[in-house]
């Protein structure tokens, strides 16, 4: 990096910079203006991303002393790594600029969410997301120093993102400058005072306590409607934040709880030392206002001094404190009303109900930053305690939705959880390492409120893991109101071992299977499984989790040696007699994995005898009995997966696509009809139930559901199979809008980037048509690197050549297709449009009468704009009478 001399010695640089290259940067527009400078969206051309690239204003970056601490600033902030801190990528210094990269956010703004009112249940989730956020950086030491409305962003996932950590603080000079920084200080926040804390404007030095002050004001300003320092005049706010108290928030707003007025009044404390020490003091707080629970720290405005008193006094005396005030109706109404508003008397009166369905999604482990080995720790524990929960079910009013499904579908919150599977309850495990201990927290929450029903932490030596799992195992299974049997008790104590430190290899192991798509990942599952079969050779449910990392790695690097691994594994833990199901799943997944589909079928079977509520064993078990064409039992096998878990939305889409694949397109459409209607915010629901009318034909009652899909979430899918609909409806210019939102949302796909080409195909504009194209066959051939063998690519780059006019590769990449994909009816109707399209209309009807008779749906040949040339060609007018009638 250059001396910050040297580059004030570069000519001036423009006053926008849209339309220019820095770097590897390519600047898209500008997206705002801020104290600190502009902030424009661009796209990263060699990482293929969009990121927000903010410019710091020239009145820093010429100021040597500014623009060192900017930079120090901004490479502190990067080593940030929180999903609720916009992460800063980079600094890039280029003629006289000083850039920093940035994550680009989707979504609003804080103070654009402000001109509605917020419901209870948001504020909680907000709240707690911005204290994660400042705990996690205060943790680093960062401060961010100007928290505000403007500086957190609410993305369409609900997720809180806060901006410009390390780089919002005011740059203070000597002490000397302080009287000329304060003055110009209107200038330089852009009117953010109103947010500062006293000791920010007396320019003292600042701690993490300042970023409570300001996240105070925050709340004040989402519960009260109004910031209680802002005034016209810069002087006077200034006088109210040095001077003034606001008005307690439960005075402001009669329904706000005096319990939760008081956390905002002591984050408000004109000392810093009258004010939660830290972020993480502020959330047990606000958690136990959340859910009703006895407060930690019940504070009044003006806490008195500190006295040095026995520990056990302090509790006592909360304790009693808070037995008193629930003891008054009057109170405990105030304290319970605001939050849940339809409790009952049982439930304002403390005891928690648990929703009548209980269909609890167990969330994803959190990684503990800094602490991987405790993360995979933590992602083991809560798989294993899924299987656990899981188990239970086949005897107790109880369906369990696991970490893994929830993180394939891209679920970051419980919110999201409801939505997606429709779940009455959350369960979220945390752990904390402090010396040899190790904290495991664990909290079931209503998904409907976001109430925290039960809470509770265990501690044990983090050499102890059967100790961990077995309490928090107990301690949920009686949050569930599972009454165990002596049987049940002893499953969820089993381990499979009698050694804790192979039990603990074995859970981390597990943790990094949780992301086996990183070949990092299943090196380091293969490592720890090693060593807990090291400590005991016998551990049977170690080598089926061996067998699996093996056969993950040979899914990675394509060399056979790993499948002859995977199954001597899975074998030996089969023989062992110990590990349970695992080890009859791990042979059925590599059967099906390799063509052995009567293998697969037994082991499957076996494994659903011995637990009979596993839901990967039976879904393996009905693909083994697709490829074997024994439909019936497929069938069979989706539905009694659905008995299993009725409310569960997966099982009910998994059977919808089965009768797609069969053409059985009614029955496709009620089992996406029953998705939706157990998962009626789930956008996925819709695009799946749209892709059902459209295989149908269907195409009008097919828009409204991608619609609401993507009014819910745009995703590509959703815009890409909207774009098929409008191509099939004529409606050219439509399908062209909805393939370009789709680029958009992933310019990686290759098929928006054909339909666009079709749709510019038939507007007429033959060179975006080509160009399209072009896009499209490069992207597939990428595809084709990993699988040269998938006949679905290789038959759609067939037909983007054919579009293009090149009957040589055109007809290369068909034969390939055809020959990976005998008898499929959907490549043999790919291989009709190819001939269609060169123009070779007596092959076309050959392959087309295939396609029909293959169980190809006549009237999708019908609508395909492909054909509209020889709707008037008696033989094609045969073909469809015959198929039609």
């Amino acid at each position: 990096m250059s001396d910050p001399s040297d580059q004030l010695k570069t000519p001036p640089v423009a006053d926008d910079l849209t339309g220019t290259s820095v770097g590897r940067f390519v600047i898209r527009g500008r997206l705002g203006i801020g104290g600190m400078g502009q902030v424009y969206g661009a796209e990263d051309t060699t990482l293929k991303r969009q990121v927000a690239i903010k410019r710091m204003a020239a009145r820093l970056r010429l100021d040597p002393h500014d623009r060192k601490r900017f930079l120090k600033e901004a490479e502190r902030a990067s080593a940030l790594n929180h999903p609720n801190i916009a992460g800063i990528y980079d600094v890039v210094e280029d003629k006289g600029e000083i850039l920093l990269v940035m994550e680009y956010i989707e979504g609003a703004t804080l103070r654009q969410r402000l001109t509605q009112p917020i419901s209870p249940e948001e504020f909680f989730d907000i709240a707690a997301q911005c204290g994660e956020g400042l705990e996690a950086a205060h943790e680093k030491g960062i401060v961010h120093g100007d928290i505000k409305p403007e500086n957190i962003m609410l993305t369409p996932t609900h997720r809180v993102k806060i901006l410009d950590f390390g780089v919002a603080k005011r740059f203070s000079r000597s002490p000397s400058d302080a009287t000329e920084s304060l003055q110009g200080m209107s200038g330089s926040f852009g009117g953010t005072p109103a947010y500062m804390a006293p000791e920010v404007l007396l320019q003292k030095p600042l701690d993490g306590r300042a970023d409570i002050f300001a996240l105070g004001l925050v709340f004040y300003e989402m519960l009260g409607g109004r910031q209680p320092f802002l005034t016209d005049s810069f002087g006077a706010t200034l006088d109210r934040v040095l001077h003034e108290e606001p008005p307690p928030l439960s005075q402001v707003k009669s329904n706000v709880p005096e319990a939760l007025s008081n956390i905002i009044g002591r984050m408000l404390a004109k000392d810093p030392a009258e004010r939660y020490a830290t972020a993480r003091d502020l959330l047990v707080d606000l958690r136990a206002v959340q859910g009703g629970s006895q407060l930690t720290v019940l504070k009044t405005r003006r806490p008195p001094p500190r006295r040095r008193v026995p520990a056990w006094s302090v509790v006592l005396a909360i304790v009693v404190l808070v037995a008193v005030l629930l003891s008054i109706p009057s109170i405990r109404h105030r304290l319970s009303g605001w939050l849940a508003r339809t409790q009952t008397k049982q439930e304002s009166s403390g005891a928690k109900i648990l929703p009548q369905a209980k269909n609890v999604a167990v969330m994803p482990f959190q990684p503990v930053e800094g602490d991987p080995q405790l993360t995979m720790f933590g992602n083991g524990l809560v798989e294993t305690l899924t299987a656990k929960l899981t188990a239970l079910s086949d005897n107790h009013p109880l369906q369990v939705i696991s970490a893994t499904e929830v993180r394939d579908k891209h679920v970051t919150t419980l919110q999201q959880a409801r939505q997606e599977f429709g779940v009455t309850l959350g369960l979220q495990v945390t752990l904390q390492h402090s010396g040899e201990l190790v904290r495991a927290t664990y909290t079931l929450t209503d998904a409907k409120n976001g109430r925290a029903l039960q809470a509770n932490t265990v501690t044990a030596p983090i050499t102890d893991s059967f100790a961990i799992q077995d309490q928090v195992a107990e301690g949920v299974a009686s949050a569930l109101g599972v009454q165990l049997r002596p049987e049940e008790r002893q499953a969820l104590q089993a381990h499979g071992t009698s050694l804790p430190d192979a039990y603990n290899y074995y859970l981390q192991g597990r943790g990094y299977l949780d992301d086996a798509y990183k070949p990092e990942n299943v090196k380091s599952a293969i490592i720890l499984f090693t060593e807990a079969l090291k400590l005991d050779t016998n551990y049977g449910q170690a080598k089926s989790g061996l067998g699996t990392a093996y056969w993950w790695k040979y899914g990675l690097e394509k060399d056979k040696k790993w499948i002859d691994k995977a199954r001597q594994e899975c074998s030996k833990a089969v023989e062992l007699g110990n590990a349970g199901a695992e080890g009859h799943t791990c042979l059925g997944l590599l059967a099906n994995g390799t063509g052995q589909y009567e293998q697969a079928v037994e082991e499957f079977q076996r494994a659903v005898q011995l637990e009979p509520t596993n839901d990967q064993a039976y879904s393996g078990l009905a693909q083994a009995y697709q490829h074997l064409n024994k439909l019936d039992e497929a069938e069979k096998t989706y539905q009694r997966a659905i008995s299993l878990r009725p409310q569960y939305p997966d099982g009910y889409v998994r059977l919808g696509t089965f009768y797609l694949q069969q053409a059985q397109y009614a029955k496709g459409v009620d089992m996406f009809s029953k998705a939706v209607e157990l998962a009626p915010d789930s956008y996925r629901a819709y695009f799946n139930l749209g892709a059902a009318f459209a295989d149908q034909a269907r195409y009008a009652e097919a828009i409204p559901p991608f619609e609401h899909s993507i009014a819910i979430r745009p995703t590509y899918i959703a815009y890409n199979n909207l774009g098929t609909v409008y191509l099939r409806l004529r409606r050219f210019a439509d399908a062209a809008h909805a393939y370009r939102e789709a680029t958009k949302l992933d310019n990686r796909e290759y098929l928006a980037w054909g339909g666009l080409g079709d749709a510019y195909h038939y507007l007429g504009d033959r060179a975006q048509a080509m160009e399209a194209y072009k896009r499209a066959i490069e992207l597939a051939k990428e595809q084709l690197q990993v699988n040269p063998n998938d006949a679905e690519v290789l038959g759609d780059v067939a037909d983007y050549y054919a579009m293009q006019g090149d009957r040589q590769q055109a007809l290369f990449y068909l034969d390939r297709s055809l020959q990976f994909g005998r008898g499929n009816k959907d490549l043999l109707f790919n291989a009709a449009l190819v001939y269609a399209d060169l123009g070779e209309t007596g092959v076309a009807l050959e392959w087309l009468k295939k396609s029909l008779d293959a169980g190809f749906s006549a009237a999708t040949v019908r609508e395909a704009p492909t054909f509209d040339r020889l709707k008037d060609d008696p033989r094609f007018q045969q073909l469809l009478r015959e198929k039609t009638n």
